[in-house]
């Protein structure tokens, strides 16, 4: 697995080949103490997944799925105003990382990528497992 986990069923066409190198450049200038090395074969190298699918049932399997294999996995969930995918969908999903919840808009997907860079740029390596803010949610 790459670092950085794109489950998405490619419906909004987003182009995470832009994406995927902001969290690689993030994840690549932590300290080496504050990356957690895994153990568990494939998903070893993953550090960050990002979910995108349209509907919301989907979208909490797939972040489900990768979660029963790396609880701590942070996960990114984009939505729109259209799909159905809300914070109550997110507190279905198990483990203990962090999750965003993102709004993906057509007329602008410049939007989705300057929040995420947004996003990013307030994390701080304080703690080997601290993480932008985001909200727990159990």
């Amino acid at each position: 697995m790459e670092p950085v986990t794109v489950l998405t069923d490619g419906e909004r066409c987003i182009n995470f080949e832009e994406i995927k190198p902001l969290f690689e450049d993030w994840i690549a200038s932590a300290p080496s103490d504050s990356v957690k090395e895994t153990g568990r074969g494939d998903w070893e190298n993953s550090r960050f997944c990002i979910v995108d699918y349209r509907n919301a049932e989907q979208a909490v399997s797939a972040a489900k799925a990768i979660r029963a294999f790396v609880p701590d996995v942070p996960l990114l969930v984009i939505t729109d105003f259209t799909s159905l995918v809300r914070k109550r969908h997110l507190q279905q999903i198990t483990g203990n990382g962090v999750m965003k919840l993102m709004l993906w808009n057509e007329q602008d997907p410049d939007q989705l990528v300057s929040g995420i860079k947004k996003w990013l740029q307030t994390f701080g390596y304080e703690a080997p497992i601290t993480m932008p803010s985001a909200l727990h949610i159990r």
